[in-house]
């Protein structure tokens, strides 16, 4: 009974363990929107860059605040990655509509060109990954996220506004 319960311990903690791993880790790897498609991995964007940040913001159509900041992010980032900035937007689904919102999105960033690399989080993996979806299929928008090149979580915030100013301490 004690060598059960023993095993039971550290299956627990095992368990607890890759919980907590994977809480930590705040990588993106998604398909790009744009035409070609390619993978799009923040590992391997940070160290091709040699950026010291890399910024994560969460969007969707449905979110005003997150289509107004994108120009501003846009405008941000030409003049400031050469400073070790790098950015992903992570597009996230409509509740049910995948499709049809993979579409929306095409259609949105062909009208919107911006300077930033887009991906479409189809199925809300880096979402959850990050806590943004919900379990539940709940989604809290905006959200962003800067993590530093190790990937250690710098800030989250849910304003652009805020991001900024937190940003500029950065620098």
């Amino acid at each position: 009974m004690i060598n059960l319960l023993k095993k039971i311990l550290v299956f627990s903690l095992f368990f607890s363990f890759l919980q907590l791993s994977a809480a930590d880790d705040y990588s993106v790897e998604l398909y790009a929107m744009s035409g070609n498609g390619k993978l799009i991995s923040s590992d391997e964007m940070m160290k091709k860059s040699g950026a010291k940040y890399l910024i994560v913001d969460f969007f969707s159509l449905i979110c005003e605040p997150c289509k107004r900041s994108l120009p501003k992010w846009d405008e941000f980032l030409k003049e400031n990655k050469s400073k070790g900035f790098e950015f992903i937007l992570v597009a996230l689904p409509a509740a049910g509509e995948k499709k049809k919102t993979e579409k929306d999105l095409k259609n949105y960033f062909k009208q919107n060109k911006f300077s930033f690399e887009t991906v479409f989080d189809k199925y809300s993996v880096v979402g959850k990954k990050f806590g943004v979806v919900e379990k539940s299929g709940d989604v809290t928008l905006p959200m962003i996220f800067v993590v530093d090149k190790s990937g250690k979580l710098i800030f989250k915030t849910d304003s652009f506004d805020n991001a900024m100013s937190k940003i500029q301490n950065l620098e």
